[in-house]
């Protein structure tokens, strides 16, 4: 018997000095990618291989992978992911997939299924500036990331808890409530419909948009606690990350949500422990039959009525998962001061436009349409525009909250990217520069000492849609954005 068991002692060491042989092997092969730093980054998909072709990742889907110790974890389309991963120089190799087991969507789930398998055929990986690029045994690229902004709410979320309206926070019992935040759209499940609507958030401080939901009937109980948690969703102001739990607060702190990430539902479903070889392609297995999940639309149209909500969720099936959530990607432009000085970097919805020229007007002007410049620049006008001024940080937001010219909805003061900084929102009483009486602003106020006083605003009607979308993105874009500290 012990001759036996040294005999299998041995053969156990020899296999794991082959594999740790082959790892070594292939970290020192050539091969594409030149490796780097995984962890401390969530990565969002931004493309991936179908075929012989590189496919851009649609607005209304979304995976994502964090690297941590081994393991990589995110969200493959429609279900939760966990899989083992070795790095060595450029060399990258994932194994060992373990996936949750609801089922979404056709496209979801094509998705899915095409991105676990490019994880699995993973060979060699490349980290530069804001883009992971992950290539096959052969060179072909497989994936490509960007890191995303700086947004704690990315993500879905269960909730705990929430302010039911009668000065009281409440557990939901016996009704689902889930939330997901993509990079500026809202959505989820509210106990009996369907909701989504825009966001944006700097990290401390989030604004949300009028929700619009599905108009399914439900019972008395379900109906209640959908109507409390949708309004307390969309009074909240600012955020309280404690570990994996969320605290969604108002102007004074009070709770009005809290938040927890979830756990899987249902025992993993692993793929085959066996690692691919080194010339491995993707291959991809049937995908489950999906559901009818409708997609919430990036800004609901304010007169449609919204499509109905499916059935009500089996039991004891695992729920269905929430409707795909828009995320676009993000570009930047450099911000110069009229003298040349650098006052930062501007993120913005890939999808808009800006200006590069002229100077005095590139990465000032952003909007969803193609950007004209009139013969007179000075009326100008786009959905998110940024001023420079020389007056003294104190000077503009006294100018902004000044009470004969401004109806002043809300004034917080806040730090952006380590600058003071202060959001106000109001209404013009009377004509305001070349502001129109009645109009609204939400604003950003940046301190840049010396230097002097950065603004990012939009302006539009109270109550309209596209005004709540702007401030949204508008909120988007200072969080994700980066400003250089202003020079003694």
């Amino acid at each position: 018997m012990r001759s036996m068991h040294d005999r299998h002692r041995r053969l156990l060491g020899v296999s794991l000095l082959i594999a740790f042989a082959s790892f070594l092997f292939a970290a020192c092969s050539t091969g594409p990618g030149s490796g780097g730093v995984l962890e401390g980054t969530e990565w969002i998909l931004r493309s991936y291989a179908d075929g012989d072709t590189l496919a851009i990742v649609p607005e209304t889907q979304y995976a994502d992978a964090e690297f941590d110790r081994s393991r990589v974890t995110g969200v493959s389309g429609c279900n939760s992911y966990n899989a083992v991963y070795r790095q060595g120089g450029r060399t990258l190799l994932i194994s060992q997939p373990a996936l949750t087991l609801m089922a979404c969507d056709e496209e979801s789930m094509a998705l899915e299924q095409t991105f676990i398998s490019n994880l699995q055929a993973s060979r060699f990986y490349s980290v530069k500036r804001e883009t992971l690029t992950i290539f096959a045994a052969k060179g072909a690229t497989l994936l490509v990331f960007d890191a995303a902004p700086r947004n704690p709410l990315l993500g879905t979320w269960n909730v705990d808890s929430y302010a039911d309206g009668n000065s009281a926070v409440s557990a939901p019992e016996d009704v689902r409530l889930e939330v997901v935040f993509g990079l500026a759209s809202i959505g989820g499940f509210s106990g009996c419909n369907s909701f989504s609507g825009t966001y944006g958030t700097n990290g401390n401080y989030v604004r949300i948009s009028r929700l619009a939901s599905t108009q399914k009937a439900c019972d008395e109980t379900a109906t209640a606690v959908e109507t409390a948690f949708l309004e307390a969703l969309q009074g909240t102001s600012f955020l309280d990350r404690r570990g994996d739990s969320m605290l969604l607060t108002d102007r004074k702190g009070s709770i009005l949500v809290a938040l927890s990430r979830p756990q899987p539902e249902t025992a993993p479903s692993p793929s085959p422990s066996v690692e691919p070889s080194a010339d491995a392609t993707p291959a991809g297995t049937a995908a489950p039959k999906p559901t009818d999940t409708p997609a919430p639309s990036k800004t609901p149209p304010p007169t449609t009525a919204p499509t109905e909500a499916p059935s009500a969720t089996p039991a004891p099936t695992p729920a269905p998962s929430v409707p795909p959530i828009i995320v676009p990607t993000v570009s930047t432009c450099d911000l110069l001061a009229t003298d040349g000085t650098a006052l930062g970097t501007l993120a913005y919805p890939a999808a808009w436009s800006t200006l590069s020229a002229p100077s005095d007007l590139a990465c000032r002007y952003f909007d969803r349409d193609p950007i004209t410049v009139p013969s007179d620049p000075a009326t100008l006008k786009a959905a998110i525009m940024v001023a420079t001024s020389s007056a003294t940080y104190a000077d503009v937001v006294a100018e902004a909250t000044d009470a004969s010219s401004w109806t002043v909805r809300q004034t917080v003061e806040l730090e952006v990217d380590g600058l003071p900084a202060t959001m106000v929102e109001g209404e013009t009483k009377a004509v305001t520069g070349n502001l129109a009486a009645g109009t609204s602003r939400l604003a950003y106020i940046i301190d840049y000492g010396s230097a002097g006083t950065l603004t990012v605003f939009t302006v539009g009607s109270a109550g309209e849609d596209i005004y709540a979308a702007n401030a949204a993105v508008l909120t988007l874009m200072v969080g994700a954005s980066t400003f250089a500290a202003p020079t003694t």
